[in-house]
């Protein structure tokens, strides 16, 4: 069992060594196209869809922003009230210059499927109820819609980051958003978020709308649209910020969502699994994702393994005044994997370095050092644990939202 331990930590310091190498890679070759957009050639008729439950808190704020969101031609606002116990409606109704529609409970998909229907641009801009875009996002976003672009994300920030576990997350948006553009040179933009994301309606519908039984439906179209060979692009500098979880059962809640959409879609498209004629589904984003999920579950089995060993130890050192099952594990190479750790770390650490220094040119700079740490050694580590809930969720189907 040692030398099997032995092996799988190896391999997960060797996986962590070849992705984080990839992106920087990818980084120092495209460093100086990531804020480069295309220049205008037209500016399409646009439709913004926000579909919102139980929002009366955020709704009118969330109206008011998407009025005031610069574009030379009209935009066509249409909130889609998605069976509101509420005020929602009522505050809507309430605002010139927005169309309000109402339906039954059916989920965010559905919401924004019932209001594409009623749409009437182009172009069809998804926001989230608790989600605001910078004035300019329009302007900096549409002109990415060149041809065979599909749909064009943002970069998503937390919005008035106060207590420790929103300034966690803070941190943690910055490195996706960063990373997601990187995700682009590879045509493998593998989510397009619901704060802010913008689609070519004519190929929603002609792909069938949102997956309305996917817990995640902007992981899911975006797969979609890479397996037609659709691309995604992303506007780096369009700054959008948005609520977070302020309570760790929110958050646990949050993620177990985003896992088991994660999951939902990885299954989904499984059977495309390195073939090369549905993008770079087959070929990046399904190892990509399954190497993920299999290193992070196995990572948590072993630490189990190894707590109860210890367990085991201390109860028979306490017990028998020795150790009754001999050494304890760990025989490691200690010239190769000690270099290799040695190596991984300083690439993670370059890495979030780059990230730093390239986000604070458009957002505010975290500037606390024991947010930082908190956010590599505890924060992450959670994540593993979120996952190996989500699959028990998701294998047992005891899930729904």
């Amino acid at each position: 069992m040692d030398i099997v331990i032995d092996i799988v930590n190896l391999i997960f310091v060797f996986v962590g060594i070849y992705f984080t190498f990839l992106f920087m890679l990818l980084f120092f070759a495209h460093e100086k196209r990531l804020f480069k957009r295309p220049k205008p050639r037209e500016f399409p008729s646009i439709s913004i869809i926000i579909p919102a439950h139980n929002e009366e808190e955020n709704i009118k704020e969330t109206i008011e922003n998407a009025k005031n969101l610069d574009y030379p031609r009209d935009k066509e606002i249409i909130i889609v009230d998605d069976g509101s116990t509420d005020r929602t409606f009522e505050i809507a109704k309430k605002i010139k210059g927005v169309k309000v529609l109402r339906k039954k409970r059916g989920g965010k998909a559905n919401a924004l499927n019932f209001g594409i229907k009623h749409a009437k641009g182009e172009i069809v801009v998804c926001i989230d109820s608790d989600s605001y875009p910078e004035k300019s996002a329009l302007l900096k976003t549409v002109p990415f819609f060149e041809k065979n672009v599909a749909a064009v994300t943002t970069s998503v920030f937390v919005k008035d980051a106060k207590g420790i576990l929103e300034r966690l997350q803070e941190i943690e948006y910055m490195m996706i958003a960063w990373s997601r553009k990187l995700f682009e040179y590879l045509d493998a933009i593998y989510v397009t978020p619901g704060p802010m994301s913008l689609y070519k309606k004519d190929i929603l519908q002609k792909l069938g709308g949102f997956d309305e039984k996917n817990l995640t439906e902007d992981i899911e179209i975006a797969w979609r649209l890479i397996k037609h060979n659709y691309k995604i692009k992303m506007s780096l500098d369009t700054k959008v910020f948005t609520s977070v979880p302020k309570t760790i059962k929110k958050w646990w809640h949050q993620r177990l969502r985003w896992n088991i959409g994660g999951l939902q879609t990885t299954a989904k498209y499984f059977s495309l699994f390195m073939k090369k004629d549905f993008g770079n589904i087959g070929t990046f984003l399904l190892p990509l994702f399954s190497i993920s999920y299999a290193l992070s579950i196995i990572g948590i089995l072993f630490l189990f393994y190894i707590g109860f060993n210890w367990i085991r130890y201390l109860i028979g050192s306490f017990i028998f005044g020795f150790n009754p099952i001999g050494p304890f594990l760990f025989y490691f190479i200690p010239d190769i994997f000690f270099i290799l750790v040695i190596i991984s770390f300083l690439l993670t650490a370059f890495y979030i370095r780059m990230n730093f220094r390239t986000m604070k040119k458009i957002v505010e700079f975290p500037k606390k050092l024991g947010d930082l740490l908190l956010y590599v050694f505890i924060y992450i580590c959670i994540f593993p644990f979120n996952l190996l809930h989500s699959s028990i969720k998701f294998i047992t189907k005891k899930y729904e939202w």
